[in-house]
């Protein structure tokens, strides 16, 4: 096989992505599961106790994210256990457990205020569109989440929740820094009476990124409503977001001697977004024992872009559209018992997509129904049961010019469901396990490219089985679990499939072997008065079963660890090291290339608190280190080299 012909599937694949402050604060940093006062909305799609789901739930905070200096989401998420972060074209992608970057949008959930990022394409979620000042705070669901979220909540579930019209916070923000990095943003918070408030928000973000012809304009603005009183709360949210920005392509091993370089063959390659979010959200107290809620979003996007491939150049201008629309209602109940309270939640989800991409004459129309319940029974007053199950049916009806030119009807269905047990130890110390059953659907790309005779792949389904412990203590915390998912049926490219009959590159989407994730997480903070030392470590033995080999593009161990010190009352300064191992290419289902070395970065910050303003200096990649963050069939994207921002935040 040649090297070209190794580069192109990655390409056509990737091809169908769219792609009040008070100077006194003391450090609140991320706010571990066994906090009892923390109140999450993951755990349970209901405001709830952030102790009621045996799970970790890691949940972090908008004045964390002050601290970090923080300007995009991989700052702040490379610290979380089982968490790994890569960049691809100046994108992000986030993937949880010993998922690939490559499989990580479709493993792995990510939502904003409920509503979910993940695509019905390959394209992974944008959380590079999220602006940071919006945001109040983060809830991370470690483990399988399909019972409650159903499709792609394999691995994790990350909810951005932001910032609401009732606490009438405005925050200005001006930065700028390397790669000629500017941004002007707002988040501005009105109280119009006693029941109604507005957030109206905009970001205007450009740089260069560190590779050459990888320009980014980005404009986005937003509108939200709100009302409350002590009935009812409802949420009218409209965003929208522009954006261009060129790519560059990945590069051969021999280009690496310049790593800021674009290939010749990228130098029209570009994407264009047009995409708007419409949401309306209610919750309802009926009496003292039963909540109802209704989720009803609709989101759109249109995008053109040139998508070349290494020593393979094109002019033709891709059309990708797409539209996904959600209901989502649901109710709760609550009930005192001698033990604690007794918790009940059910609901129906139903979704519709429809896509459509010009390259390969491909569209479809995708129809996702299904229920679910929860359920939460105390057994005395330390020891908790979790109940909850899925039931999903799924429809595509799918045409693509070169597998169903006149089209095919795709049915599939799946379930999940969970069992799991959490102990109170003391006040601040909890244990649990869980065994949960996990699945997804495979997404239109996948559907539209498999072996000749293979008509649609089979969902992917799995297990998950995980324990551990988690407690806060008079001078540190800690947070520590171990975990086996195992996967039947995992949807991936395989290179070395029979291609469909006609195909232009080796290889198809296939419903793979059996795998297997052995993994340790351990989160450890040292509190010493305001200041904070850390660590966060994950460990994972990730298999194909049936070959006994690794799966691709899984670092063995990533370790984070860090100080941060309050200087003055005034003045905080952070410092982080950042490592992760090596790894196979993603894709290398067999081993058989180059691996992609291990690094290690040092990042820093310091932040500088007076009256209602903060500024910020932020330095990633303080060393200058070259390394690379994505590799995928012997095309490399090199990650940026020293980067330098300086934030200025009005806060009143």
């Amino acid at each position: 096989m040649s090297l070209k012909n190794t580069t192109i599937p990655a390409a056509v694949i990737m091809s169908c992505l769219a792609q009040p402050l008070l100077a006194n604060e003391t450090i609140p940093s991320i706010q571990l599961e066994q906090d009892t006062e923390t109140v999450i909305i993951t755990t349970s799609r209901f405001e709830s106790d952030v102790n009621q789901l045996p799970s970790h739930v890691t949940v972090i905070t908008k004045q964390e994210i002050e601290r970090l200096s923080a300007t995009d989401l991989s700052q702040v998420l490379r610290r979380v256990p089982g968490v790994q972060v890569s960049n691809t074209n100046g994108k992000t992608s986030v993937s949880m457990r010993g998922i690939s970057a490559e499989q990580a949008g479709s493993n792995v959930l990510v939502l904003v205020d409920g509503q979910r990022l993940n695509k019905t394409d390959l394209a992974s979620p944008d959380i590079d569109t999220i602006n940071i000042i919006d945001i109040e705070r983060i809830e991370i669901i470690q483990g399988a989440g399909s019972s409650l979220y159903g499709d792609q909540a394999v691995a994790g579930v990350i909810n951005i929740i932001t910032r609401s019209g009732k606490k009438q916070t405005k925050t200005l923000r001006y930065a700028q820094g390397s790669f000629e990095q500017k941004q002007a943003a707002a988040n501005l918070g009105f109280q119009l009476d006693e029941q109604w408030s507005v957030v109206l928000k905009g970001n205007k973000k450009t740089t260069d990124n560190y590779r050459d012809h990888n320009e980014l304009k980005n404009n986005q603005l937003g509108a939200e409503l709100f009302y409350q009183d002590n009935q009812q709360q409802w949420r009218f949210s409209h965003r929208t977001r522009n954006e261009t920005q060129q790519t560059p392509g990945a590069l051969l091993d021999s280009d690496l001697g310049n790593p800021r370089q674009s290939r010749p063959e990228f130098a029209n390659d570009y994407v264009s977004t047009d995409e708007y979010f419409s949401r309306v959200f209610g919750q309802l107290k009926l009496n003292s024992q039963w909540q109802f809620a209704l989720d009803i979003n609709h989101q759109e996007s249109d995008i053109q872009s040139i998508n070349s491939f290494i020593n393979f150049a094109t002019s033709n201008v891709n059309q990708t559209r797409r539209s996904q629309s959600g209901i989502y209602p649901r109710i709760k109940g609550d009930w005192n018992t001698d033990n604690g309270p007794m918790q009940w939640i059910a609901g129906i989800d139903y979704d519709k997509a429809e896509y459509q991409f010009s390259l390969l004459a491909r569209s479809n129309e995708q129809t996702s129904e299904s229920v679910y319940s929860q359920f939460y029974w105390p057994l005395s007053t330390k020891l908790q049961l979790e109940l909850a199950g899925r039931l999903a049916e799924v429809e595509d009806q799918l045409s693509d010019a070169a597998l169903y030119p006149q089209g095919i009807v795709l049915d599939k269905s799946a379930s999940a469901y969970d069992i799991g047990f959490s102990y109170q130890l003391s006040g601040a110390t909890k244990s649990f396990i869980r065994y949960s059953n996990n699945y997804r659907f495979a997404k239109v790309d996948e559907q539209a490219y498999t072996s000749d005779g293979v008509l649609g792949l089979e969902p992917q389904t799995g297990i998950s089985i995980e324990a551990g412990v988690s407690g806060q203590f008079e001078s540190s915390s800690l947070q520590a679990s171990v975990y086996q998912l195992k996967l039947k049926d995992e949807i991936i490219f395989d290179p070395s499939a029979t291609p469909p009959a006609g195909a232009f590159f080796p290889g198809a989407n296939v419903n793979g072997s059996e795998s297997t994730r052995l993994g340790l997480l351990l989160d450890y903070r040292y509190f010493i008065d305001e200041s904070e030392v850390g660590v966060s470590y994950h460990w994972v033995d990730a298999e194909i079963d049936s070959s006994e080999r690794i799966v691709p593009g899984v670092s063995e161990n990533t370790v984070t660890s860090w100080f941060d010190w309050q200087l003055t009352s005034d003045i905080s300064w952070f410092l982080e090291a950042h490592h992760r191992g090596d790894r196979y290419q993603d894709g290398d289902t067999t081993n058989s290339f180059a691996k992609v070395d291990a690094y290690t970065i040092l990042n820093s910050a310091l932040v500088w608190r007076f009256d209602n303003a903060r500024l910020g200096l932020r330095v990633d990649n303080l060393l200058d280190k070259e390394y690379i963050d994505y590799a995928q069939f012997n095309g490399y994207y090199p990650a940026k080299g020293r980067d330098v921002i300086i934030t200025f935040d009005l806060v009143f």
